[in-house]
């Protein structure tokens, strides 16, 4: 297992491209930590410089207390799973899992017993003498993983490894990626765009942006408790709302004709930054008829979605999005209104960031 410690870490092209900046970043040893971000957002730079694939520009990248900047990727004891699987067309299952222990010069029985034990596991015994090219997507994923893991790397770097396989496929490999990960007890750094592939393997998420990390936490933490409005806007199933025409006084927050009295720690935070803009997930709100109340809005469209339903609201302050269930939904063009718990607000100041969990 490996602890590893990204410090001040930066990436700059030729060109004067900043792939990654001053990005700090600690994984902890044998936990599974999944990097998420937009295309473009450093992420897969950030991997292969731990893997020693890139060069770095500036910072350190400590491997259990070393300075591994500078070290080739052969003395870095990592494995690599990619999504383009990179197996050897030419030689079969069998040969491509047993690939890392043959450049070991492992005993040959030893090896024989690895990859039949690793091939149990991820299912792929029956294909041990075909080739990649007779094998399908998700096999070959398998196949991938195997090698990967058969020889027991302190850390596994993995890049969208399921990225363009079935869904069915990802949800399922999903389950066993998590499971070799606990069984051979190593460090995982997973690269993925996809956050439910990340809220199902990952102990924590690393959210990036244009090249700097936002926050780091649990599932729980990035939708509770987004530091900034790029956090809160990225994550989440289904999108949050955005709403402005905010202002604060005497402890209440009023949004368009809505008013809401806060607790006592939101007014204090209000006082200190007043918002800008104010956040709220589409299962938070409260739908009410024009008489109740809340923010006035207009219901333009029902989208039944099997026991839910989502409804896409026009308010004065911007468009809201509500998660229903299939239950006494308004018809669209009717008139409604949403309430919100004031504790399940998100309150942004004019810099995008959340003034109640600036230092989470």
């Amino acid at each position: 297992m490996a602890h590893v410690e990204l410090k001040s870490v930066t990436k700059t092209y030729p060109n004067g491209a900043v792939a990654v900046n001053d990005l700090n970043l600690e994984i902890a040893t044998g936990e599974f930590l999944c990097v998420l971000g937009p295309s473009g957002c450093g992420k897969s730079s950030t991997l292969r410089m731990i893997a020693g694939l890139e060069e770095i520009s500036h910072g350190q990248i400590l491997i259990d207390g070393q300075n591994v900047v500078g070290k080739p990727a052969r003395e870095r004891d990592i494995a690599m799973v990619f999504e383009n699987y990179a197996l050897y067309p030419h030689l079969n299952v069998f040969n491509n899992v047993a690939m890392p222990l043959v450049a070991r010069r492992t005993d040959k029985q030893e090896i024989n017993d690895r990859v039949t034990r690793i091939a149990e596991m991820l299912d792929i015994t029956e294909h041990l003498e075909k080739r990649p090219g007779k094998l399908s997507g998700g096999q070959r994923q398998r196949v991938s993983l195997a090698r990967a893991m058969i020889r027991r790397p302190a850390m596994f770097l993995m890049d969208e490894p399921l990225g363009h396989l079935e869904e069915y496929l990802r949800i399922e490999l999903r389950r066993e990626i998590r499971a070799l990960h606990e069984s051979t007890g190593g460090t995982t750094c997973y690269i993925t765009h996809d956050q439910q592939e990340a809220a199902a393997v990952s102990d924590r998420i690393a959210v990036m942006s244009a090249g700097e990390l936002q926050q780091v936490g649990t599932m729980h933490d990035l939708i509770n408790k987004p530091v900034n409005r790029f956090v809160a806007e990225f994550v989440g199933e289904t999108p949050i709302s955005i709403l402005e025409d905010v202002s604060f006084a005497d402890g209440r927050l009023t949004i368009g004709d809505y008013a809401i009295g806060l607790n006592e720690q939101a007014a204090a935070a209000c006082a200190a930054t007043p918002p800008a803009t104010v956040g709220i997930r589409p299962a938070d709100f409260v739908l009410g008829d024009a008489d109740a109340t809340g923010l006035s809005a207009v219901a333009e469209s029902v989208q039944p979605m099997g026991e839910t339903a989502i409804v896409l609201c026009k308010t004065a302050c911007g468009p809201a999005t509500v998660l229903l269930d299939q239950v006494d939904l308004p018809s669209e063009g009717e008139s409604v209104r949403l309430a919100v718990d004031p504790d399940n607000l998100h309150l942004f100041g004019p810099d995008g960031l959340n003034i109640m969990y600036q230092g989470s």
